[in-house]
């Protein structure tokens, strides 16, 4: 026979049972971190902050190991008086990015255009590179990449030659099925 005090605890024992799922259920967030609360780079280049100025989707674009790169990517000034942001990368000359107070380059445009003379570094790795204004400097990994995404073929210095994407071609051998 069931008596009033059997249903009783069975009802919260089953309740326990519910709240005890849900709770594994909805408590992951509890312990791992939120993807969307990561900042990063949501594109080829890096972001950094060196002092007022704060450098966006910063990256070098080459053909090959040894020539030119050109820096693209976005320099903005959060302080009230102009700055110059030196960019020294791996064994190259070091070049100088002026911005305004409270402006910003955008280094794809041809007014702004910065050329890093013999990169050293190959299309695919990093160059290391000290950024340095304000007496700030910061030390950071810039990405190097070459024309085979048609958005960067026009910043290749000297234009691009078509050989970053010649890999992309099937051949006649293995075009078909």
């Amino acid at each position: 026979m069931i008596t009033a005090r059997m249903t009783a605890g069975r009802r919260i024992a089953a309740s326990l049972a519910v709240a005890a799922l849900a709770f594994g259920v909805t408590s992951c967030g509890a312990i791992n971190e939120q993807a969307t609360t990561t900042n990063y780079a949501a594109s080829d280049g890096i972001n950094l902050n060196v002092a007022d100025a704060e450098v966006r989707n910063l990256m070098f674009i080459t053909n090959e190991e040894g020539t030119d790169a050109r820096l693209i990517g976005t320099v903005v000034n959060s302080g009230k008086a102009p700055i110059s942001l030196a960019i020294k990368a791996e064994s190259a000359a070091p070049v100088t990015v002026k911005v305004p107070a409270n402006g910003e380059i955008r280094l794809e445009d041809d007014a702004n255009k910065t050329v890093i003379t013999n990169l050293g570094v190959k299309p695919g790795e990093h160059a290391e590179t000290t950024f340095t204004t304000e007496g700030s400097t910061e030390n950071f990994s810039v990405p190097v990449n070459d024309g085979t995404l048609a958005e960067y073929r026009a910043f290749v210095p000297g234009g691009d030659d078509g050989t970053a994407t010649e890999h992309l071609k099937p051949s006649p051998a293995t075009s078909g099925h």
